[in-house]
């Protein structure tokens, strides 16, 4: 997680035109070329309309990109965005088109060592960026008006966009902040995924403050292993100004490794361990979580409507940020009072029969196992009710976890069921057949790969007192199978079955 302050942003308009050269500026150029009346020239006045890395989006006189993503190629796409209108383009593979083809075209072709890394810095001289991270609510609190881009959604100035990504990538989050200031944001909260980090997304921006929350099994599909997923973390915090704060959750085993890479001033925070920001008296009802805070020898009561003992890490890690910036304790404190529950994160539907469902965006094995332990914190399970989980596991994604959730929720579930979630090009049997090696000896678990199904199989075997955790899409609104995101939402789901029993 990032936090940030907007600060000498220059808005640009995506349609004024800058010159190659002020454009190319800190880009690593190993070879450029022109072909004017057939001479080959070497040029860099060239005015650019705007920047792409979508070949349909281009139009006559932008520059594009190509860029080799984990799915498609833009090397391939080249033709596409020159009969668009491209009049130069970027690219790291010298012969994914031969020379002749750009000489023909009249278009000027530049070849780098790194076209994500090309892209980040272009679109920075772009926009001009200069960025810092703050929590929204806190940022708020002391009437800054604040932006956000995060996993669910992107929104600043009243407009609110679903999010494709947790953090997009160079041009696109660029283009974002510059919407920002130019709506009258003067700050703004920006997730920042190890995908982002390793893939140059946030390359050349420059962070006020980072914010290591923890670091759990997820993502090994992409980079293999986790000491690989921790070295593309660390780059957040290896950059930091020595002006910057890192600030780290002591918690996590990770976090206490990253200390030893932060460039900038450190904070910490903890729940159980040693730290600079700490919790005691920690209380948790239905209604919220209730503790105090402890930091420099002063006490700060904290009320919050957020459920779960996990969210005391959370709220501890958004009071660091505010005294890494500044913010006054009391202005944090009622913030805190105020902030509303996020989307798909812990959320509680209640029946009318006496029995809860939450709904929580858990999807991996860490996730799973605290979303667990806080429906016991929160509503008692053991005395009376039971816990009934539905999950599935995310198809060409790492395999690894999947009989690990499967032990999590037999051992602390009464019963589970186990489902699709986003099985992509993968069977959903066979994703459920490895889910089931994991599977403790004599628990009570059901199959089911239609994702409606087995959740109307755990609420209809509801009973009162019982607590039903629905996890792993959240906030999501689809289901993607095969290429295809098709609509799907647990919500609806949970809706649709309390309306019919009503």
């Amino acid at each position: 997680m990032m936090v940030t302050v907007l600060e000498d942003f220059d808005v640009i308009s995506n349609v004024q035109s800058m010159t190659l050269s002020k454009l190319l500026e800190r880009v690593t150029v190993g070879k450029m070329f022109q072909t004017v009346y057939g001479q080959l020239v070497v040029t860099h006045e060239i005015e650019v309309h705007a920047i792409q890395n979508d070949s349909r989006k281009v139009t006559r006189g932008d520059l594009f990109v190509a860029v080799s993503g984990n799915e498609l190629d833009g090397h391939k796409f080249i033709a596409d965005a020159v009969n668009n209108g491209a009049k130069v383009v970027v690219l790291e593979d010298d012969a994914a088109m031969p020379d002749s083809f750009f000489m023909h075209a009249g278009v000027v072709k530049v070849v780098v060592r790194d076209s994500r890394v090309a892209l980040a810095e272009i679109s920075s001289a772009y926009f001009k960026t200069t960025t810092t991270y703050l929590l929204r609510t806190i940022l708020e609190s002391q009437g800054m008006k604040t932006g956000l881009i995060g996993t669910i959604e992107y929104s600043y100035g009243g407009r609110t966009v679903p999010a494709e990504k947790t953090t997009p990538d160079s041009l696109e989050h660029n283009r974002l902040l510059s919407d920002m200031v130019e709506n009258g944001c003067a700050a703004a909260v920006m997730e920042v995924s190890s995908h982002a980090l390793d893939q140059h997304r946030v390359h050349g921006l420059t962070f006020g403050a980072a914010v290591f929350t923890n670091l759990t099994q997820d993502h090994l599909d992409y980079h293999g292993t986790m000491p690989a997923y921790f070295d593309a973390k660390k780059i957040l915090f290896q950059t930091l100004s020595p002006e910057s704060w890192g600030i780290v959750n002591l918690d996590d085993e990770w976090g206490r490794k990253i200390l030893d890479f932060t460039a900038g001033r450190k904070l910490t925070y903890a729940v159980n361990a040693p730290a600079d920001v700490s919790a005691k008296q920690i209380s948790l009802s239905m209604q919220g979580t209730r503790f105090t805070i402890l930091h420099s020898g002063e006490e700060t009561p904290i009320e919050s409507p957020l459920i779960g003992k996990f969210n005391v890490s959370n709220l501890l890690a958004a009071f660091s940020a505010g005294l890494a910036l500044g913010i006054p304790k009391p202005v944090m404190q009622e913030s805190i009072r105020r902030m509303k529950s996020v989307r798909g994160r812990f959320e509680a539907v209640s029946s009318p029969r006496g029995w809860t469902a939450v709904i929580d965006y858990a999807h991996t094995p860490d996730a799973l196992q605290k979303a667990l332990a806080a429906v016991r914190d929160v509503f008692g399970a053991g005395g009376g009710g039971r816990i009934i989980t539905v999950f599935g596991c995310g198809g060409n994604r790492d395999r690894t976890k999947r009989p690990k959730m499967a032990r999590i929720t037999t051992e602390l579930s009464d019963v589970t069921v186990v489902t699709s979630d986003n099985p992509r090009h993968e069977n959903p049997d066979r994703i459920i057949d490895e889910i089931m090696t994991g599977v403790r000896e004599g628990a009570v678990v059901h199959r089911e790969p239609d994702r409606k199904t087995a959740i109307d199989k755990a609420l209809g075997m509801a009973r009162k007192g019982d607590v039903i955790l629905i996890a792993g899409k959240g906030h999501e609104q689809y289901q993607v199978i095969d290429s295809k995101k098709i609509h799907f939402s647990d919500y609806e789901v949970v809706d649709e079955f309390l309306r019919a029993q009503s």
